[in-house]
């Protein structure tokens, strides 16, 4: 049976007063964890009962790379089972102090409604997929408190450098009402305008391009690191809660050889960030060391909100390094980090217009882009397509996902004899 924008959009309202709720459950959630000092020393027991989950309710670990992979291949057919573990998953995670964020179990339940409600209306392949998309990309619209970036990274992120313009509309009508309806039930949001930001010059704009290539050499090495520790994870021959144990408890002894300041969503840390002030210069590569060991052991919860923390940490860092404004490159590097190891450096320079104001958004889509570049055809998510190739620098494999690209390294990374020999020519044209 065909469906209609206007019955998608109808549904969709029902699944984001449910979807809402599960934010305002998690939120109730962690504020009541937070109130105890020494919750992480559940971390393993947490781990292991989220794996024990996903292997025996789901049989399989569904995650966002997962479901772009179910949108492409399978109509974004998900198991009813998916919706409830998934929460459950992500409650146990979180409550206890896992390196993860909120956005992406947030989109997967969004999406998994969304095929629930397909499955109701026993809609065609072409219905459930838009359904399928308006339970996602609102998932990021109303986690992030950016609908129109949210609705632009949910259909972003699917292929790289092409967006799907047939869902554009209904992903943005969707978007905006599950902002309004988080928002009525009281959700609230991170929004920072920026009060300064350096006028432009010579100076500002190597700073800019430094920053750029040293937060695009930061969304590299993590999504190397995740995908190898994950490999890592994989091949260490024993029952997979056992590993959810074992990782669990390598948590607990680094909190309690560094900080409890690296566990959890790690909101207050990252807004302090935003608004100018210090953090130790190596909280960024901590942060990142528990984020690898959180999502590659635990198999839930999101890496964006990590990646936003990572990026206004490191901006800081270098901004103290090169004597800049520390809020400034704090704010570029939290939008500008995301684009590099997600692809969405359209939906990443929104996101900076709408949680930062216009005045950086010029120069937060420069760093965006020149991450999105040094990425390469690496992504978070391997399931992604290549749409288009980013550069004539990596090698073409239009149409292939960005996984089956991985087992050739030397296909999917910018090559820097192409780069230094472009730059010479230049030079000699001057």
């Amino acid at each position: 049976m065909q469906v209609n924008e206007e019955v998608i959009l109808f549904f969709f309202v029902l699944k984001w007063l449910a979807a809402s709720g599960f934010i305002l459950f998690i939120h109730y959630v962690i504020e009541q964890s937070n109130h105890y000092q020494h919750v992480f020393y559940l971390l393993p027991l947490s781990f292991f009962a989220a794996n024990l989950l996903s292997q025996f309710v789901l049989k399989q670990h569904i995650g966002t790379d997962a479901l772009i992979a179910a949108i492409y291949k399978n109509y974004g057919k998900i198991q009813g089972s998916f919706v409830p573990t998934k929460i459950v998953n992500v409650s146990l995670i979180l409550a206890t102090g896992g390196s993860a964020g909120k956005e992406s179990p947030c989109a997967q339940i969004g999406a998994g409604l969304g095929s629930v409600c397909a499955n109701l209306l026993q809609v065609d392949d072409v219905g459930r997929r838009k359904m399928v998309l308006c339970g996602f990309c609102p998932g990021f619209a109303c986690v992030f408190g950016a609908p129109i970036a949210g609705a632009l990274f949910g259909i972003e992120v699917l292929t790289v450098g092409v967006i799907l313009y047939e869902v554009l509309l209904p992903a943005f009508v969707a978007s905006l009402t599950a902002y309004q309806i988080s928002s009525a039930l009281g959700v609230s949001f991170f929004y920072y305008p920026l009060r300064f930001v350096p006028a432009f010059g010579q100076d500002f704009f190597l700073q800019l391009l430094g920053g750029g290539i040293l937060f695009g050499l930061c969304a590299y090495g993590l999504i190397r690191a995740i995908q190898a520790s994950t490999a890592l994870t994989n091949a260490i021959p024993i029952w997979r809660p056992w590993k959810g144990l074992l990782g669990g408890l390598l948590l607990v002894g680094l909190t309690l050889l560094f900080s409890r300041n690296y566990l959890g969503l790690g909101l207050d840390l990252m807004e302090n960030c935003i608004k100018g002030h210090p953090v130790a210069s190596y909280t960024f590569l901590l942060k990142a060391l528990f984020t690898i060991i959180t999502l590659s052991i635990s198999r839930s919860g999101s890496v964006i909100t990590p990646v936003l923390f990572i990026g206004a940490t490191a901006g800081s860092f270098y901004a103290d390094i090169v004597g800049a404004d520390c809020s400034t490159f704090a704010a570029i590097g939290f939008v500008s980090l995301l684009s590099g190891a997600a692809n969405t450096p359209i939906a990443c320079s929104i996101l900076a217009i709408e949680l930062f104001g216009a005045t950086v958004a010029p120069y937060a889509a420069v760093a965006c882009v020149i991450n999105f570049l040094m990425s390469g055809h690496r992504s978070l998510y391997a399931s992604q397509v290549l749409g288009t190739p980013k550069s004539r620098a990596i090698q073409d494999y239009v149409g292939k996902e960005l996984k089956d690209l991985n087992a050739h390294p030397s296909d999917v990374d910018i090559q820097l004899p192409t780069w230094l020999r472009f730059l010479k020519n230049v030079r000699r044209k001057h």
